[in-house]
């Protein structure tokens, strides 16, 4: 299981590959929001002291992205299995400012209400039945002013066509990984988080991947996958 999750060529290549645009979108969303110091931007300390939740971590793939840029990160996930394997890989790390915890969103609220400057759940929410729930809890975690990251499939026949069957049909994606009926609108989770959540949405990205590249790109179009930076109001 170690291998799967941290074999970048192997079955998860497409989200190691996808590493350098979420960082990329993270830092720039707290870049635009002055979270970022100005002398840290575009360096090896771009995150530093900033504290970041990473929601359904798995195996800590993007949470060692963001410690390395010197955030004080949290990588929660309900799997045992994988708060193990992410705890096991972050022994290498250099600096010891990520942490893993063994539960899931829920559990984590009851004790960490307005504690983070950020917020990460990539892949994450098109898993996720109750949506508004997972959400709400996201955010009462989040500090006034602080920043939700999102990236998640839209619900669309192009997506439909893309991750259920070119995926699945050619390996791309471990089957079954998807219920496509999960997957949800950027028009649907912007009313979510703007009505229920009290959150200002400050953009919205389309996503592409190519999988015989293994590549990521933005996109105007948000048909097939896309990013969205939402902030708690104050």
């Amino acid at each position: 299981m170690k291998d799967y999750w941290w074999n970048s060529n192997g079955p998860l290549n497409a989200l190691h590959s996808f590493n350098p645009l979420r960082v990329s979108f993270i830092i720039n969303g707290l870049t635009n929001m002055k979270k970022i110091k100005t002398k840290n931007i575009g360096t090896r300390q771009s995150l530093e002291n900033i504290k970041i939740l990473d929601v359904g971590c798995g195996g800590g793939v993007l949470t060692e992205a963001l410690a390395r840029l010197d955030s004080h990160v949290t990588g929660i996930d309900p799997s045992k299995e994988l708060i193990t394997i992410a705890n096991d890989h972050a022994k290498f790390l250099r600096n010891k400012n990520i942490k893993y915890l063994n539960e899931s969103i829920e559990e984590h609220v009851t004790s960490n209400t307005e504690s983070y400057d950020a917020i990460v759940t990539s892949e994450v929410l098109e898993h996720v039945s109750n949506k508004y729930g997972f959400l709400t809890n996201c955010v009462d975690c989040l500090k006034p002013g602080g920043s939700l990251f999102i990236t998640t499939p839209n619900r669309t026949i192009f997506s439909w066509l893309s991750v259920k069957v070119i995926g699945e049909t050619f390996d791309f994606i471990p089957k079954g990984t998807h219920e496509w009926e999960k997957f949800i609108c950027p028009h649907e989770l912007q009313s979510i988080l703007e009505i229920n959540c009290k959150c200002d949405t400050i953009s919205i990205n389309g996503l592409s991947y190519n999988p015989f590249t293994n590549r990521w790109s933005w996109t105007d179009s948000t048909d097939v996958s896309y990013a969205i930076h939402a902030v708690k109001n104050t």
